[in-house]
């Protein structure tokens, strides 16, 4: 808690503006829930919490007297999941049901889930296409890639159809469960450290949402071969017009025997590139130029406008100045969330358990803390629809 809140909220009681016996809770509550929304405007960005606060306050003030009551078991209910411990979520109740908190966390996981969703980090979502799923616990998921059918045959009268043949291919990945905790301890409460705890919960927010990004960039590092792509005369891995397109040729012409045993074209195309912030310059003119070089004649450049560009902030943390290419119309990467963590992180509070001297915390160590948990794998389920390229 914090000196200044108890004494606010202990006169907001005397007031009677809070059932009476609430103020220690109510002041812990509040400690919370501003090191909480600090967490979620580092994972999320300030700009997206902003938003939807103001439209969870809107929502809020259109409700109607009986509506409200409702909404203020809802908000109870969802306070009692988020806090954890019942004694301590039954404590809060009568004094946080009016809070904004719940309903604008989950404006901002369902606008999450929207492809052109903007983290502050990272928006991998949009630049990667991938193929979200939701699994219930932590076995092994299964990921089959089938070989292509031939194509359909023409059945003469009283003839038997001819059965079709195929093989898989089959692998697995697991979801992980990530972790982090911040304590407010007793020292911070008795010296008004609330900032202090919120400015590390912020962190942290920004933490996990490098984090989440990180995992599945290394999936595709582990899921992808590196291949070099020379260019015109010294063999160079910096992209170029050149460069892209005998990557865009070597890459459409790929070919795979059907069940059939056919040889055939796979058809892919590439649509976007993936990269960091060394190769956003150079990628930005292949994809602008009106010719493919200026001093070497006027050759109009066929791949202006040819991709989608997506700029990755962490990405050379892991590629370094590698780059991904892959068709945007074939699902080659899936994202696996536990449920309940699709929309991101959630927290978990750890409340004080002392009756007869709140303001000490808890018996153990005299703190609050949140606990920050997420829980998600990622694997290429298809290698043939991307291709990583060395780009040095």
């Amino acid at each position: 808690m914090s000196k200044t809140l108890l004494l606010k909220m202990q006169l907001a009681e005397a007031k009677g503006e809070i059932p009476a016996g609430t103020a220690q809770a109510a002041a812990d509550s509040i400690v919370v829930e501003t090191g909480v929304r600090a967490f979620y405007k580092g994972y999320y960005g300030a700009e997206n919490l902003n938003s939807a606060t103001q439209d969870a306050k809107k929502e809020l003030a259109s409700l109607t007297d009986t509506q409200v009551e409702q909404h203020a078991e809802n908000l109870a209910d969802e306070l009692v999941d988020a806090l954890g411990p019942m004694m301590a979520a039954q404590r809060l109740t009568d004094t946080h049901t009016t809070s904004d908190l719940p309903l604008a966390l989950a404006n901002l996981r369902q606008r999450t889930l929207l492809p052109a969703y903007q983290g502050p980090t990272s928006n991998w979502r949009a630049a990667l296409n991938p193929d979200i799923i939701t699994v219930p616990d932590f076995k092994t998921i299964r990921t089959l890639r089938l070989s292509e059918m031939g194509e359909l045959l023409p059945r003469a009268e009283l003839e038997d159809v001819k059965y079709a043949t195929f093989t898989e291919a089959e692998g697995g990945y697991r979801v992980v469960n990530n972790e982090r905790a911040v304590a407010y301890s007793w020292e911070m409460s008795k010296n008004d450290e609330v900032g202090a705890f919120a400015r590390g919960l912020e962190s942290l927010g920004r933490g996990a949402s490098r984090s989440e990004a990180m995992i599945i960039f290394r999936a595709i590092k582990d899921g992808l071969t590196p291949t070099k792509i020379t260019g015109a005369g010294d063999g160079a891995g910096v992209p170029t017009v050149d460069l892209i397109k005998k990557l865009r040729a070597k890459f459409s012409s790929a070919t795979f025997k059907d069940g059939d045993g056919n040889d055939l074209e796979y058809g892919f195309d590439i649509t976007d590139l993936v990269f960091g912030t060394s190769q956003r310059d150079v990628m930005n003119l292949i994809n602008t130029q009106e010719y493919e070089d200026a001093r070497a004649g006027r050759t109009p450049n066929i791949l202006r406008g040819a991709f989608q560009l997506h700029l990755e902030r962490l990405w050379s943390r892991v590629f370094g100045q590698d780059y991904v290419a892959y068709d945007r119309m074939m699902q080659w990467l899936q994202v696996a969330f536990l449920e309940g963590f699709e929309g991101g992180p959630l927290t978990y509070t750890e409340m004080p358990t002392t009756r007869e001297y709140q303001d000490q915390g808890s018996f153990k160590n005299h703190s609050l803390a949140v606990k920050v948990g997420h829980t998600l794998g990622a694997r290429v389920v298809d290698p043939n629809a991307a291709v990583l390229v060395q780009g040095s």
